[in-house]
């Protein structure tokens, strides 16, 4: 489940997220990428950012930044240096000011920041039905995937992951049977209070404040990324756990996402997440288990 901005056409989109995911278990996992590559139809891009913007993005805008990441086992010095430097530090540093006093992150925000932040809105108020619509992609997925008896592994990217967590949630109101064995959540911000105040849960209390439909939840967050403010996720949502609602809720913070694309280093990039080694083993060994 991608975040927000324009995305490449799914086509174009999947084929590349499977080769980075599938370099990273050739390494380690073979059996797991010997499976993959064989059912590379089995990893699904939910594409719903064209109801959003009405377009697609040019793969080849990505390419450069995927050959460097496929040729880097680990980030360069000039990387690191970028990730800890006192100008991503500020800038993270504000969006957290930002989100614990909405009035004074209005003022302070950039154009950018302040995009994304009308872009979220939009979903998570519903405008134009454009919300309920998106919600209708993942649930046809996973509807589509639990009618054939499969086992699901749900990864939702930046805001994607609020659109997922959304989606399941209503499944659980509704009482729909399926269940997703591995939720992974990267670069998140559902723990921020922006997301929090507007989710579909919202204003609910106890365990029907919660999906009841996930087995096994792992997030991931990287330092420099600006969208997982608050990169654990537990604090916020142990709750699931006290209830006996999720076997387990794992994160796994401090990650080096170094991926540098025609913006420059993006450590909120679904690439470099993909890239992770600590995903990787995850994935590898849930596909292996299966």
């Amino acid at each position: 489940m991608p975040g927000l901005k324009a995305k490449p056409p799914p086509e174009d989109y999947q084929p590349q997220l499977v080769r980075v995911l599938l370099a990273g278990l050739e390494q380690s996992r073979p059996a797991a990428a010997q499976w993959l590559a064989a059912h590379a139809d089995a990893f699904v891009v939910v594409a719903w950012t064209h109801l959003f913007y009405g377009t697609y993005r040019d793969i080849a805008l990505d390419l450069p930044g995927i050959e460097r990441l496929l040729a880097h086992q680990a980030p360069s010095e000039r990387d690191r240096r970028e990730l800890e430097s006192w100008p991503l530090r500020l800038k993270r540093l504000a969006h957290i000011l930002g989100d614990a006093l909405p009035m004074l992150g209005r003022r302070i925000a950039r154009p950018g920041t302040r995009l994304q932040m009308h872009d979220a809105t939009r979903y998570m108020r519903d405008r134009e039905g454009v919300g309920t619509r998106v919600r209708a992609l993942v649930r046809s997925s996973l509807e589509s995937a639990w009618a054939a008896r499969e086992r699901v592994l749900l990864i939702g990217h930046s805001l994607g992951s609020v659109i997922a967590y959304d989606t399941l949630w209503e499944l659980s109101r509704q009482g729909a049977a399926g269940r997703v064995d591995l939720f992974i959540t990267m670069g998140s911000p559902l723990a921020t209070r922006f997301v929090r105040r507007r989710m579909r849960s919202a204003g609910t209390e106890g365990a029907a404040a919660y999906p009841h439909n996930i087995r096994r939840w792992v997030n991931l967050a990287a330092r420099g990324d600006t969208t997982a403010l608050r990169p654990r996720l537990k604090p916020y949502f142990h709750a699931m756990l006290d209830l006996g609602l999720t076997e387990s809720l794992e994160d796994y913070v401090d990650l080096e996402n170094y991926f540098r694309g025609s913006i420059g280093l993006n450590a909120h990039e679904v690439y470099g997440y993909l890239a992770q080694r600590t995903l990787i083993e995850i994935i590898g060994d849930w596909l292996e288990r299966s």
